[in-house]
């Protein structure tokens, strides 16, 4: 293979210029019939993003050659299907090889539109899927959206490992650059297995229980105590009925999740659930004004004053075109919701967590915004989908199921709820829809017509939330407001001689404990900044992609920055500088953050951190070391401070399983 690949890199190393048409041609090539299993694309195509990566050829031109090339390539085999049909089956090399088109058959006709799309990433069948959906009549607008789509994601996939390898042999030696490669490659791999695993097991999970609930229903339907559940679930079409089975398991199941999740939380309490506290610290952390007004206009999607309206529309419009049932299902989803919403709140009473100016007065568990994000806009969904075939219900499922997470992600950021309110609602909203959905089922519906429903709810969705928009988004944008901790004043004679003044023994990521403070520090914050700056520390170079390969790869990973930084009191520091301690290659950084302590004398904030090596990035998986320094002359010069005074203290800070630890830690003032 090198043999063909070699020389055609030589060439473009010499004639860049002609590396779009190139990249074209192999690009097309390696996507039509027949022509694409001779062509050894994948290789070509990362050997040429090899080149653009290391600036020889241009990238982005590159990268729009191979997707153009994707589509032609693909829309010529698709063309010679539509023209030939059936008589494929009677040409060279088909007629000698059926089996061959029989595969491309099963796979269009089992994954639809989607084929083409996914066909594109899976070697076997990438060149045959477009001939196979053109011999098949697939409708050109539905194969050209999926081809470009696909082509789109598609050329940057294939040439990616291949640009960074090509762009870290710039800046990396060459055994590093390919070590960071077969490290992320790795990791790549380790990713798709746990996904390919959870996928299977699922999979496997789901088909046994189905098994097990089709025998369980046969039983039913032949006992003389328990006939009567057959009828309760019975489905307008009698091929169908243990399909109800299977909801009905579905909902119990989730129903007596959602009433172990509350159970459980009201004993050990919702700031006493790891997950609950590790996403509360880890949102406060990133708040930012642009992400607040973002995350406040998606959580409004979920607002009662605008869902329920559109909820109330769709139901006024079934009326009106006498579609009784369906207006009854749409009633009983929002009746449902916001009904289980009011009693599940007042029989938790789950605290709301701290943080935010003015949190809402109802009780927090289970979070009113999700439950009725995911009932309505779920159900809307599944009407929606009842008028369209079963392989293109996906295309309304995944969207509402995206603007739901969106919904529940903004409760957690904006510090309204605790996950495992989120999580509640998921599952009480999910016991909704499925005992519904089984209601609904019962009997054959006529189609809903999908430009219609389409068009109520969407108006319906703009009216209501333009309306309540314009109303109460100042109100809201100042209730939502993030709250700093509370500060206390701090005597700064009572800190130097008692060794009080330290709010938190540690600095933490996520909410864990990461690194305990060693270093406090009283005095303007620019003035310690100078005066670092004057002993030879330095502030680090903004993060770039090579920083962040030698910290993912674990490649001479203390020698730069981690890519997270650790927090205090939710808060990033407010001073990081670095030093390389004589000359070495290992990395001393300081961190310093504003204690919720003011100095009464300067009205200033006590300046609390932590001072050590950069560790290796999975230094977690190794015995732990401590890189933490406490020794005066790492940060002031041999000759002393004419300006500043220090001394080391020793406290003993508590530690899991009533374990302690003593910790040294170096306080620094202005000399009087």
């Amino acid at each position: 293979m090198s043999d063909i690949v070699s020389p055609l890199l030589q060439w473009l190393n010499a004639n860049p210029q002609w590396a779009g048409i190139a990249t074209f041609i192999i690009s097309a090539a390696e996507s039509v019939a027949i022509v694409g299993t001779i062509v050894p694309g994948s290789i070509t195509m990362t050997a040429i993003g090899t080149l653009a990566g290391a600036g020889i050829i241009p990238l982005w031109a590159t990268i729009l050659w191979a997707m153009l090339g994707a589509i032609v390539g693909d829309g010529i085999s698709y063309w010679i299907g539509h023209y030939f049909k059936e008589r494929l089956h009677r040409l060279w090399p088909f007629k000698n090889n059926p089996a061959v088109l029989q595969k491309g058959e099963t796979f269009v006709h089992k994954y639809g539109v989607m084929s083409v799309f996914i066909g594109r990433f899976v070697g076997p069948v990438r060149a045959l899927v477009p001939l196979v959906a053109g011999m098949l009549g697939m409708k050109p607008l539905q194969f050209t959206i999926a081809n470009v789509t696909s082509a789109i994601g598609w050329a940057p996939a294939y040439m990616l490992p291949g640009i960074l390898l090509g762009a870290a042999s710039t800046e990396l030696p060459p055994d590093i650059a390919i070590h960071v490669i077969l490290v992320l490659f790795l990791i790549f791999l380790f990713i798709i297995l746990c996904v390919w695993t959870a996928y299977k097991a699922f999979q496997l999970l789901s088909h046994q229980t189905e098994q097990i609930l089709i025998h369980l229903w046969e039983s039913l339907k032949k006992s003389r105590h328990f006939s009567l559940a057959t009828v309760l679930l019975r489905h307008h079409n009698p091929q169908k009925y243990y399909g109800q089975l299977i909801l009905a398991f579905y909902f119990l199941l989730t129903s007596i999740l959602f009433l172990c999740l509350i159970f459980y939380v009201k004993w050990v309490g919702p700031a006493h659930v790891l997950v609950n506290d590790a996403l509360f610290h880890l949102f406060r952390g990133i708040r930012n004004p642009l992400a607040d007004t973002i995350m406040l206009d998606i959580t409004l999607l979920g607002q009662k004053e605008v869902i329920i309206p559109v909820a109330a529309v769709l139901f006024l419009w079934f009326i009106i075109t006498k579609r009784l049932r369906a207006a009854c299902h749409i009633f009983a989803l929002g009746f449902l919701a916001a009904g289980s919403i009011f009693v599940f709140k007042h029989l938790t009473q789950t605290i709301r967590p701290w943080g935010i100016a003015n949190s809402p007065e109802t009780f927090s568990m289970p979070s009113g915004h999700t439950t009725l994000a995911a009932t309505i806009y779920m159900g809307i969904a599944f009407m929606i989908a009842t008028t369209m075939s079963s392989k293109r219900r996906w295309a309304v499922y995944l969207p509402a199921a995206f603007l739901v997470f969106l919904i529940s992600l903004s409760r957690l950021y904006l510090g309204a709820h605790w996950f495992t309110d989120i999580l509640a609602a998921w599952l009480l909203s999910a016991a909704i829809l499925m005992l519904v959905i089984l209601s609904f089922r019962r009997h054959s519906e006529k189609p809903i017509s999908l430009i219609g429903i389409s068009l109520i709810c969407g108006l319906s969705l703009i009216v209501s939330y333009t309306f309540f928009y314009q109303r109460h988004i100042t109100e809201l944008r100042a209730n939502y407001a993030l709250l700093n901790w509370p500060t206390t004043t701090l005597d700064l004679a009572e800190w130097w001689q008692k060794d009080e003044g330290i709010p938190a023994s540690h600095v933490s990521l996520f909410g864990f404990p990461s690194q305990n403070i060693n270093i406090e520090w009283a005095g303007d914050l620019k003035q310690i900044r100078e005066t670092l700056l004057k002993w030879g520390w330095s502030t680090p170079p903004a993060r770039d992609w090579i920083s962040t390969l030698h910290r993912m790869a674990d490649i001479k990973s203390a020698e730069y920055l981690p890519m997270v930084s650790p927090q205090y009191l939710d808060k990033k520091p407010e001073l990081i500088l670095a030093k390389r301690p004589n000359g070495g290659k290992k990395l001393l950084v300081l961190r310093l953050w504003a204690s919720n302590r003011i100095i009464k004398e300067t009205n200033q904030p006590l300046w609390v951190g932590t001072i050590g090596n950069v560790p290796r990035s999975y230094s977690w998986l190794f015995r732990k070391q401590n890189s933490s320094v406490t020794d005066p002359a790492m940060i002031f010069p041999q000759d002393k401070s004419q300006y500043w005074q220090w001394k080391i203290i020793v406290l003993t800070l508590p530690m899991p399983h009533d374990k302690t630890i003593d910790q040294k830690i170096l306080l620094i003032r202005e000399k009087h």
